[in-house]
């Protein structure tokens, strides 16, 4: 008998057995490999933006302002982007992405450079990277989808949250570092470079079959496909139960995460430094999550983990809001943030499967359009802890939003909760 039969020919076959299944299939593990260093790109920029506008205006409406019209897009543009990623290849819509943060980070670098840095130019570059950011998520998201079986995509997109929690441990330690020691101008230059290798990444999809134009909506004007995606995605039952339960979560549960300062200060009454064990600990427990759901997500599965994960993580606000406890906050914060993670990996694929190809763009960008309402309920949440204070206005939306999920899921159990 041949000794060299069943023998493994490579180290990554050697390997494969420890890896999800998904990045088996060759395209989507190059496309992962791609949105690994945006991910890390894109919350390594926030980071140094956020640190260089405090230092510069000594502001933190300023920075707030900053972070407004980097979300906006989401909101405002979110269709848009994702009928451009439907009418255009998606791969020419990834590379001109790339282009863009690219050509944003060179303006960034330069300004600091030159020292001249005002407000309202870092709030148009902000704005940029925040369009390129809405135009990612419909443009890679329906990608994914086409790369992956319908039974994979469910692993595929807890991979992507696993991706995107993750650079939020990694990037922002390199920013800090890169600030502290070169200054921002430099750190600007070594987020241009990550774009740069995320661009020549993209290079190598070129081959891959799903990544190839696709004519069918090429022909049609942009008003017609803006208009039959917003409709056709709309009459989807549960669609339209996941658009309705993304926009609750994102108005009434979300934005205590950009103000997890008030949680920390006025409910517990810590310093920075636990503050930063507490906001952690919900990025531990949603990166766990969603390395789960990796390697055990299932499309039968998807609605029932999206469902419970937004009911049980709202819950699971409201006891924190109420605990004054720094131990058991932190413990809160690990179940809300293993709760948040199946929720936020499994709404893409729930959109993803219940739509056709063609379509899946659009449906991605009414997702980003009903995340982009995240903003609207920071503003809230800020200003009704400034009235009555920060334990009732987070445990008081969050209790808002528990009854109307509880509510919401058990109308459309049929939908949600099968399988």
């Amino acid at each position: 008998m041949d000794a060299d039969v069943d023998r493994p020919s490579s180290v990554r076959e050697r390997f494969a057995w420890m890896l999800p299944v998904v990045l088996t299939a060759g395209g989507y593990r190059r496309l992962w490999y791609t949105g690994v260093i945006y991910y890390q790109a894109h919350w390594m920029e926030i980071t140094i933006t956020g640190w260089v506008v405090l230092s510069v205006t000594g502001s933190a409406a300023a920075v707030g302002l900053v972070a407004f019209f980097r979300t906006l897009p989401m909101l405002v543009l979110g269709l848009v982007f994702g009928t451009l990623a439907d009418r255009f290849p998606r791969l020419a819509v990834l590379v001109a992405i790339q282009v863009t943060g690219l050509i944003a980070a060179v303006a960034f670098a330069t300004v600091f450079f030159l020292d001249v840095t005002p407000l309202w130019l870092i709030c148009v570059l902000s704005g940029m990277l925040g369009c390129a950011w809405a135009a990612d998520f419909a443009a890679r998201r329906a990608l994914i989808a086409e790369l992956n079986t319908t039974e994979n995509t469910a692993s595929a997109m807890s991979l992507e949250a696993l991706s995107l929690q993750g650079g939020k441990i990694l990037a922002p330690v390199v920013a800090g570092a890169a600030l502290g020691l070169a200054g921002a101008p430099w750190a600007y230059l070594i987020l241009t470079a990550m774009f740069a290798t995320g661009m020549l990444a993209l290079t190598r999809l070129r081959g891959v079959p799903s990544a190839r134009d696709r004519p069918t909506a090429t022909t049609l004007p942009m008003l017609q496909l803006l208009r039959t995606g917003w409709s056709t995605a709309i009459k989807v039952p549960v669609i339209r139960v996941a658009l309705i339960i993304t926009v609750l979560m994102n108005l009434l549960v979300f934005p205590y995460q950009q103000l997890i300062a008030l949680v920390a200060g006025e409910i517990l009454h810590v310093g920075p430094g636990r503050m930063g064990v507490l906001a952690g600990a919900a990025g531990v427990g949603s990166a766990l999550m969603a390395g789960f759901l990796t390697f055990r997500g299932r499309a039968s599965t998807a609605r029932s983990y999206f469902a419970v994960g937004a009911t049980l993580g709202a819950i699971g606000l409201v006891a924190l809001a109420i605990s004054t406890n720094f131990y058991l906050s932190v413990g809160l914060q690990l179940v809300i943030g293993a709760c948040f993670g199946a929720f936020g990996a499994m709404q893409t694929a729930i959109i993803a499967g219940a739509v056709d190809p063609e379509m899946r763009a659009r449906a991605m960008g009414l997702l980003a359009m009903s995340i982009g309402t995240a903003p609207i309920g920071i503003l809230l949440t800020g200003g009704l802890s400034s009235l009555i204070g920060a334990s009732w206005t987070i445990g008081g939306m969050a209790g808002i939003a528990s009854i109307i999920l509880v509510g919401t899921v058990m109308r459309s159990r049929r939908l949600l909760l099968a399988g």
